[in-house]
């Protein structure tokens, strides 16, 4: 085995609710460019790959990742984690980071943090769910991965997979914990899934000049921005629910 250790941003143009927001415009550069430019921070990774599907509509996206010279691989639509299995394998890594591709302010520093932890405490799977939503990364052993997904019945949900890696029953999970307590702000959302959340992310980028700093001053200026920008009850509709989407194992006797 290698010692890479790989970021793999998962990221697909179809979208229901924004359509191709990997492509849109955040400052002076797409959303997809800018969350690549903030992981290459890590120290802690030497690999960014993003994972997108073989449908025709992400050959747009594959066209921009050249012409910035980004790496990366196309597999199956719907299965998303055959496509991290495959990248892990064709480059011989124990260990994979998962990214999202709707996360331009992903944190780099909790992310090395976490890297560290996950070798040091032998994990499978570490996560942590107290940084805003939109700053997180998950670190996964690739034999996770391939344990995980042949124990799925349907694989087609895959995009979801934190809710069928997230098993402590099954695999040896870590909970990363913060210890700086003005990062504990899971009450916030800095993804980019619908409308308004692009607003934000926009605003937050116009406001650093496209180079948005270390997060606890995207903190910071979060709370300062009117209400406008930011989520509400009536925006909780368009969140996944945990409970829509349902990971069946196959049983240990068969």
């Amino acid at each position: 085995m290698s010692d890479v250790i790989p970021i793999l941003i998962a990221v697909r143009l179809k979208s229901k609710r924004l359509e191709k927001k990997a492509l849109l415009n955040l400052y002076d550069e797409p959303l997809i460019i800018k969350l690549i430019n903030r992981v290459k921070q890590s120290k802690k990774s030497n690999k960014i790959i993003v994972c997108t599907s073989t449908h025709d509509e992400d050959s747009e996206l594959c066209g921009l990742l050249d012409r910035y010279e980004v790496s990366y691989f196309r597999g199956d639509e719907q299965d998303v984690m055959s496509r991290f299995i495959n990248v892990a394998e064709n480059l011989k890594a124990e260990t994979i980071v998962r990214v999202t591709g709707d996360n331009p302010l992903t944190d780099p520093e909790v992310m090395d943090k976490m890297i560290e932890s996950h070798i040091e405490l032998k994990s499978e799977y570490t996560f942590n769910d107290e940084l805003p939503h939109g700053t997180r990364s998950e670190i996964i052993q690739t034999s996770l991965l391939k344990k995980c997904h042949s124990l799925l019945l349907d694989k087609d949900n895959t995009e979801y997979m934190t809710w069928a890696l997230n098993r402590p029953d099954l695999f040896k999970v870590s909970q990363y914990k913060i210890k700086n307590k003005d990062f504990k702000r899971n009450d916030i959302s800095l993804t980019v899934d619908i409308k308004k959340d692009l607003l934000l992310i926009r605003e937050i980028f116009n406001f650093y000049e496209g180079e948005p700093p270390a997060l606890g001053e995207i903190i910071e200026l979060y709370d300062k921005l009117p209400d406008k920008y930011k989520r509400n009850s009536e925006d909780v509709k368009y969140q996944i629910n945990k409970d829509d989407i349902s990971f069946k194992f196959k049983s240990s006797s068969e």
